[in-house]
């Protein structure tokens, strides 16, 4: 019946008129995949694409994860009109729509698995292979434990084991037997292989008391000083976030408190070093291009086209361009389409406005939605590699000068129209500065811009320092860290040689040490859209905790934080800190308990670091 849906929808798929696509990758006979059954192919080489369907319903919460045998594996996910939701090696996305989906599964030639599953429900299959064993003092596991994932066996205090991950999503459980009011401290380590270790710590009953993802360093989980709150068996399941690999797992028990050394990080505007010339990616048919994210493609053979969508809201300008790789002889062309389908802007090579590049700048969007980029050579005749990019406003690509010191003129040049370049300064919470950017040639009309280290504009000008010049006369810095000066042309308009150069007006006094801290919690997650997710901590009456969560450099999460006490209430929440959108505040705990901290997206989704650090010293840096 499922292989018949398929055959109607491709039926009705080809009765539609639709915009030119591109030649799509050979591709293996369509197959099944089911939720909780493992499956398993073979890539015959890195061009080989492999292509599963499933059947998923509007909200619901899935995981995807892949393992090559001999190479990596990158697995697409679309939607049944050919959109791209994600990509990656191990997905998690809440779907859109109830349909067909498609996952594609490409990499190095080898063996591969592949598992489908929820991640807001057990495993219905899932079973503990063999039978507890009976061990004096320890009794036999509960049900709730035995729903924890497979069991391995007992933890003895002062004892450290080693195991094995050996497929996706694997979970490995342990027991001890605890007496109230003993400290335990629980760690879990890499030894080979790339898992991730995961922590989390339940009580007789069942209950989740602590979790952790990176609190031991170098990527270790660590869960220490947990008071037992009374007599039993106590469960700890060890994961590795999905990959493979062995590592090891210790447990120590005791009457008094582990010593653990306090830290105490310097705010300092050290510089580190920048990577002026990152590596460019090759694009993926279908993806999404990003915002100023160059990526490079070839076209093989005469008439051949690609292409790439964007997601633009009206109102906006986009820059969008396409130029020859390197020593290419290739002459772009390029085409972009509406979301309703209709031609809205085009360009060549032979414009004459980027040199050898085809570039569309500052092109109005009307209509907010998706529009698609068509990229071809000239007069369907040219071939060879080139990179492709777009940006909102006017330039579509950064180039990175690197890092400058006040009091000091530099020389830059913005080589062709489109292009933005970058310097970088460090600065301290309090520093006020000047910047003036002057161009030395009558081809260049530039304005300059300030962005914080959270990618947030501090200030710009265009004209005020007279003429064709540009002044920013005073900029105040809230947070120490790294800066960028951004020099761009006017309306993508112009080209040329400038000078730049910054003063301090106000050097803000040196920060005052923050407090030492101990890290309670240490994760990396992704959150989806519309979904809280719950982290457990214990904690002490009277503890004073400083919580944070930073969203992944790139990701468009808006994180929200909240901590709940051990009753379920919350004790303190924050969104936005002074213009900043990650969360950070201190909370003073009322009692002794395991508090949860609970993180979502505000109408966003994506990947994220949460730290919870106990203050053992000072008073907060507020």
């Amino acid at each position: 019946m499922l292989r018949t849906a398929f055959l109607l929808l491709i039926f009705l798929a080809a009765c539609q008129p639709a915009l030119p696509t591109p030649p799509l990758p050979t591709l293996a006979s369509i197959q099944i995949l089911d939720f909780w059954e493992p499956v398993s192919g073979t890539l015959a080489s890195a061009e080989d694409v492999q292509e599963w369907r499933f059947v998923g319903q509007a909200g619901d919460a899935i995981r995807l994860r892949a393992i090559g045998e001999q190479a990596d594996v990158t697995l697409t996910l679309q939607t049944a009109d050919g959109l791209t939701l994600t990509q990656g090696d191990s997905l998690e996305v809440t779907l859109p729509a109830s349909g067909t989906y498609t996952v594609l599964v490409q990499g190095g030639a080898g063996g591969y698995q592949l598992g489908l599953g929820y991640t807001d429900r057990p495993n219905p299959n899932e079973r503990i292979p063999t039978p507890i064993p009976e061990v004096v003092g320890v009794p036999t596991p509960t049900p709730p434990y035995s729903n924890l994932g497979t069991y391995i066996g007992s933890l003895e205090a002062g004892q450290t084991l080693g195991a094995t991950f050996s497929q996706p999503d694997e979970r490995h459980v342990y027991i001890f037997n605890g007496q109230a009011g003993e400290y335990v401290t629980i760690q879990m380590g890499r030894v080979s292989g790339t898992v991730d270790p995961i922590l989390t710590l339940y009580t007789p009953q069942g209950n989740a008391m602590a979790t952790d993802d990176n609190s031991g360093g170098n990527r270790a989980a660590a869960i220490r000083n947990i008071t037992l709150p009374e007599d039993g068996v106590y469960s700890i399941a060890a994961e590795g976030d999905g990959l493979p690999g062995s590592y090891w797992i210790s447990l120590a028990v005791g009457e008094i408190l582990l010593p653990v050394t306090p830290t105490v990080k310097i705010p300092t505007a050290t510089p580190h070093m920048e990577t002026l010339t990152p590596p460019i990616p090759t694009a993926v048919m279908g993806n999404r291009l990003e915002d100023h994210v160059v990526v490079a493609q070839e076209v093989l053979e005469p008439g051949e086209f690609d292409r790439f969508p964007i997601f633009a809201a009206a109102g906006e300008f986009l820059t969008i361009g396409v130029s020859p790789r390197g020593l290419s002889q290739f002459e772009p062309y390029v085409e972009i389409y509406g979301p309703t389908g209709e031609l809205v802007a085009s360009a060549s090579s032979q414009d004459g406005i980027a040199i050898r590049d085809a570039l569309i700048p500052m092109m109005p969007v009307p209509l907010t939605g998706v529009y698609v980029v068509f990229v071809k050579g000239l007069n369907d005749t040219s071939t060879g590699d080139y990179l492709i990019s777009y940006g909102v406003g006017p330039s579509r690509e950064n180039v990175l000068r690197g890092l400058t010191e006040p009091d000091t003129v530099y020389n830059g040049d913005i080589a062709k129209r489109g292009l933005r370049d970058v310097w970088s300064l460090y600065l301290n919470a309090g520093d006020i500065i000047t910047v003036a950017v002057s161009p030395t040639s009558n081809t260049l009309d530039p304005f300059v811009e300030l962005v914080g280290p959270d990618g947030s504009l501090a200030a710009m000008d265009d004209n005020g320092g007279g003429g064709r010049s540009a002044l920013i006369s005073s900029a105040h810095a809230p947070v120490s860290g790294l800066y960028r000066l951004r020099v761009t042309p006017v309306n993508a308009a112009s080209f040329g040689p400038y000078t730049l150069v910054w003063r301090y007006v106000n050097v803000a006094p040196t920060p005052t040490l923050p407090p030492a801290t101990i890290p309670i919690l240490d994760y990396d997650d992704f959150v989806p859209e519309n979904t809280y997710l719950f982290y457990p901590f214990q904690g002490r009456a009277g503890q004073q905790v400083l919580v944070r969560v930073f969203a992944q450099p790139g990701s468009s999460l808006d994180p929200v934080a909240a901590v709940l006490g051990p009753d379920g209430t919350i004790i303190a929440e924050q969104d936005d800190r002074e213009g900043n959108l990650n969360p950070r505040f201190y909370v003073t705990l009322p009692e002794d308990g395991t508090y949860t901290v609970r993180v979502n997206g505000y109408l966003s989704s994506g990947p994220f670091q949460l730290l919870v650090d106990l203050l053992v010293a000072g008073s907060p840096d507020e």
